[in-house]
């Protein structure tokens, strides 16, 4: 796992994360630093809990749609998993309203989440770029 970085929605800070595969399998994403004030879980979260959570969601995904991965920590952790989905490409930003996100097209999503873990033939895939 290697340690990026992005910009949080609000633009006011830098979020530092890593994002990998555990196993060749399971790719978890963390955030484990924030240029700002806002505390946040520093836990890793499986990148297909995420999913899930946002493909059962019903109307305009935002920071609130990601709050039950979070129960009991920081209400910070969720905008800020937002902003790395954002940066690493697997959300989009609707069209509609610029503080609601949309999941990606389910092909764009698979290949970026693919390019995490190994390549068949055994090598380790290129980190991908925000």
């Amino acid at each position: 796992m290697k340690t990026k970085e992005c910009s949080s929605l609000s633009g006011l800070s830098t979020l530092s994360y890593k994002i990998g595969c555990k196993d060749d399998k399971e790719v978890s994403l963390s955030i484990v630093g924030n240029t700002g004030k806002g505390i946040f879980n520093k836990e890793p979260v499986e990148l297909a809990k995420i999913d899930a959570l946002l493909a059962s969601h019903q109307g305009p995904i935002t920071s609130g749609s990601l709050h039950g991965l979070f129960e009991g920590k920081s209400s910070n952790s969720a905008g800020f998993i937002l902003a790395v989905l954002l940066a690493e490409g697997l959300l989009k930003i609707s069209t509609g309203n610029q503080r609601h996100y949309e999941r990606v097209d389910q092909k764009d999503y698979e290949k970026i989440v693919q390019g995490y873990t190994k390549k068949k033939t055994g090598k380790k895939a290129k980190e991908v770029s925000p």
